[in-house]
């Protein structure tokens, strides 16, 4: 197994964690030079990962326009058919089939999450760095897009005003995490297209994002919950994968119908649960599109993603 898969004894927590923040955590970092400024023209996301897994690595971080759909999530996984190794355990000592199975769809088939966008609960944000995807048709068909503050609080207006994502041209750094990484220690913790990122400074008057006018007929990816049973909760505090619930839903983003049939769907699922285990705790969710409020807060996950310990003295 490589450094991004799932140790059998892995808390619950640890595991978004490892998925959705340790990852990106290296593409804070200003990427190292030198920079090749050569490439030409604007590149359609699709094509552009096409090519990316026909290479080894970038031998240096390169400036692209690249036109797709920019989504405000951080994909947790690669979807299972671009990764490298086998990113679960089969010797977990589930408690049920059906929660083997809601863990190993969740996981398998490329998921996403807010954390970095979750704002409304927070107040005063103070994010200095925002991850979104840059895809085209699914979460899963994306690179990830590291967004610098004042960008993402324009572009978080934006996205209010629609479905919740845009079609755009994305001018900035496309770099391997080699080049981002400042702290010796594994690589390929996702593997595959998801060791990439577009990368824009904030500085630089040629880093941008383009608005276009374009529809998005379909962005389709998961709303999902993290769950416990109430008196597991309240027996150990300390959760591994096997004491959740994964409840998810495969839905076409931009489509508002689709989004309420399957948020209603989701609801059933979780009133089944239910049914079998009594009163649920809700630890972790997608977005904001899915109700209730996390007792794991997003604020605290991305102090996890800064390296922030605490208050500031």
């Amino acid at each position: 197994m490589s450094a991004r898969d799932v140790d059998v004894h892995i808390g619950s927590r640890n595991y978004l964690i490892l998925r959705g923040v340790d990852p990106y955590r290296d593409y804070l970092n200003d990427p190292a030079g030198p920079w090749d400024l050569s490439f030409r023209g604007i590149e359609e996301i699709s094509n552009l990962r096409r090519k990316l897994l026909r290479i080894d690595a970038l031998k240096e971080p390169v400036l692209v326009t690249v036109h797709g759909t920019l989504y405000p999530c951080a994909l947790l996984s690669s979807g299972w058919w671009e990764r490298r190794s086998q990113a679960i355990p089969t010797d977990l000592d589930w408690k049920s089939p059906l929660q083997k199975w809601l863990f190993m769809g969740f996981d398998l088939w490329g998921p996403s999450w807010d954390f970095s966008w979750n704002l409304d609960s927070m107040g005063d944000w103070g994010h200095t760095h925002f991850i979104a995807q840059l895809g085209e048709g699914d979460e899963a068909n994306s690179l990830p897009v590291i967004l610098p503050r004042q960008k993402a609080t324009k572009l978080r207006e934006k996205f209010k005003e629609g479905w919740g994502g845009l079609q755009v041209n994305i001018r900035g750094l496309l770099g391997h995490r080699h080049q981002f990484a400042k702290e010796p220690g594994p690589l390929g913790l996702f593997g595959g297209l998801l060791d990439y990122c577009i990368w824009l400074n904030e500085e630089n008057p040629e880093h941008k994002v383009t608005l276009l006018a374009d529809r998005t007929d379909i962005y389709s990816g998961y709303l999902w919950k993290c769950v416990v049973p109430k008196k597991w909760f309240d027996a150990d505090k300390s959760l591994c994968l096997n004491d959740v619930f994964f409840l998810w839903e495969h839905t076409n983003f931009t489509e508002k119908e689709a989004v309420r049939y399957n948020l209603d769907s989701l609801a059933r699922k979780e009133e089944y649960v239910a049914t079998l285990h009594g009163d649920l705790v809700l630890l972790q969710k997608s977005s904001a599109l899915v109700r209730g409020e996390p007792i794991w807060s997003s604020q605290e996950i991305y102090d996890l993603l800064t390296r922030k310990k605490g208050k500031e003295i």
